[in-house]
């Protein structure tokens, strides 16, 4: 079986995992870098290759490349191409946005923590004044590692987060780099907790996962107060994590989710797609790059 390996950065630490994988279980995975791929007539090509030769298509990463992803979307509806994720296919990749996500999970009745979209900065300080605070503020666009995520506790912290955000114009400037620009903001209701559990499903079938401490209460919420632990998940847990990623499409997911400690219902914090997954096997000593593969090679065998 041949499956194209799409991807948006020069080196993806997960790669590596991906090509052991393959090789064992006797896969070809080419990785297909979106900006090497070109548009010829009514084909998409990567090198001499037209890309619906492959059995399958496991899209690792969008990111910025939305042009790209909408081409191969149009192309492989056209074509009947299987891929994962499924909502590449179906809602497009417009879908990796929060506030996107965010409609969707409140629209199928899943638990999601109050929230609201704003376009600018100033829309943002005018809206949380209508806010209890703490409240979480996150770039619609999204971050790494919790770079993207943002605790309020007041209004004054406002000025802060835009010391940060100026901050990294002037660093993306100073490296050369394509300069960001910071609209687009989600924000949420804070929901007390004793920390976050981190599941991962593939196929939408929890695979495993693990607990972390309450976070480091600071602007940039992105750091838990301990290591995290390995406890078994309990079912309205799992069940919360499945039914998210099926409501949204994302069939490789990595799911964040917090107890609310006065009502103790489950709510759903984020989705990820692609998600990073080298920590997820130290904690779990689950083989997330095989069964990844492994999900691939039964959807495209149909």
């Amino acid at each position: 079986m041949k499956i194209a390996y799409l991807h948006r950065l020069t080196f993806d630490e997960s790669e590596k995992r991906f090509q052991e994988e393959a090789v064992d279980l006797g896969i070809e995975l080419v990785p297909v870098k979106y900006r090497k791929l070109r548009v010829v007539g009514d084909r998409i090509m990567f090198g001499e290759t037209d890309m619906r030769d492959f059995d399958g298509w496991y899209f690792r990463s969008v990111g910025s490349e939305l042009e790209w992803s909408k081409l191969l979307q149009l192309y492989a509806r056209k074509h009947n191409i299987p891929a994962v994720d499924e909502y590449l296919k179906t809602e497009g990749p417009l879908r990796r946005f929060k506030s996107v996500m965010t409609w969707q999970l409140l629209d199928a009745g899943v638990l999601y923590p109050k929230s609201a979209y704003v376009e600018t900065f100033k829309d943002l300080e005018r809206e949380l004044k209508n806010w209890e605070l703490p409240a979480i503020v996150k770039l619609s666009a999204g971050g790494r590692h919790g770079m993207g995520t943002f605790w309020v506790r007041e209004l004054s912290d406002l000025e802060k987060l835009k010391h940060v955000l100026e901050n990294r114009k002037e660093k993306a400037k100073a490296e050369n780099k394509k300069m960001p620009i910071f609209r687009g903001f989600l924000i949420q209701e804070y929901i007390r907790n004793d920390g976050d559990f981190r599941l991962m499903t593939v196929g939408y079938k929890c695979i495993g996962g693990f607990k972390r401490q309450v976070k480091e209460e600071k602007l940039i919420l992105n750091r838990s107060q301990g290591k995290s632990m390995v406890v078994e998940l309990p079912s309205d847990v799992v069940e919360t994590a499945e039914r998210a990623a099926q409501v949204l499409g994302v069939e490789v997911a990595g799911t964040d989710l917090v107890r609310d400690s006065k009502t103790g219902k489950v709510y759903i914090i984020e989705v990820n797609e692609a998600p990073q997954f080298k920590v997820f096997e130290k904690r779990t000593k689950t083989n997330a790059a095989r069964l990844i593969l492994e999900y691939c090679v039964k959807k495209f065998s149909k």
